[in-house]
């Protein structure tokens, strides 16, 4: 087992990235910490890893409220005895142009998106660096490398979030703390099952423009999560890993042989 007596605590993992994550980490021997938002969702997914004979604990937090926050690291430690690896996972997403977002959602959208990653990483290096060892993973985005029409707060959050990994990991890598951020493209998380659902025709049409040409499954981005927390990965620092079906491999400009991906 690659995380045998390690405690791993992932935020937003009540459903989609966050829960197949902690359900992988899980069978490789780690102690795992669920925080969600939703409560019955964090619950859920606990008990699904004790029943698989796995360790874990469930916390309902919101990773906006910088208490909650606190109390999060507390709980991982109190219950487990240390804290090994922190997946700062959780979002919240509102979509429209730009000049047309409020004040207060562009700030929600920074406070859980962004500034709850800074401070859940700070709290987490309090308990890290005196045992000088430690992995946190981020999630980023391919909306942090490139911008979506609409999603403007989203691309400004995970580019923080890239950048935000790059800073933690030269600040804290002589302190034995390694940081990695891990950039999916489009996942099968409830947010993009209900737009297949809603929106077929831009659905399809976002699948046609994976190079690989189908969405990507929660288990694959907790994969490249299991790798960089884990010893494996020793020299990786600073890294971001895109996993996207080849998504940002294009220029997106049409083929000049007069053909499609199949050619």
């Amino acid at each position: 087992m690659r995380l045998k007596d390690k405690v791993a605590l992932i935020s937003g993992s009540g459903s989609g990235i966050g829960e197949a994550t902690a359900k992988r980490l899980a069978l490789e021997g780690a102690a795992v910490v669920v925080v969600d938002l939703n409560e019955e969702g964090a619950r859920r997914v606990a008990d699904e890893i004790r029943g698989a004979g796995g360790k874990a604990e469930a916390l309902h937090a919101n990773v906006g409220n910088p208490a909650e926050v606190e109390n999060m690291i507390k709980f991982a430690v109190d219950k487990f005895g240390q804290l090994d690896i922190l997946h700062n996972n959780a979002m919240r997403l509102y979509t429209g142009r730009l000049g047309e977002m409020s004040l207060d959602n562009w700030r929600k959208s920074v406070e859980v998106g962004l500034t709850s990653y800074f401070y859940a990483t700070r709290c987490a290096l309090e308990v890290m660096v005196p045992r000088r060892k430690g992995a946190i993973i981020n999630t980023g985005s391919v909306s942090g490398l490139a911008a979506d029409y609409g999603l403007g707060a989203y691309n400004a959050i995970k580019a923080g979030v890239i950048n935000l990994t790059r800073a933690t990991a030269i600040e804290y890598a002589r302190k034995g703390i390694r940081c990695n951020a891990v950039c999916p493209g489009a996942i099968m998380t409830p947010p993009i099952v209900k737009m297949r659902s809603a929106l077929p025709d831009l659905a399809k049409t976002t699948e046609q423009a994976i190079p690989m040409g189908r969405y990507g499954e929660p288990i694959e981005i907790a994969n490249v999560v299991l790798f960089l927390a884990s010893d494996e990965a020793s020299y990786v620092n600073g890294a971001f890993i895109v996993a996207d079906g080849g998504l940002t491999a294009h220029t997106g400009i049409p083929s000049v042989a007069g053909s499609g991906p199949d050619w």
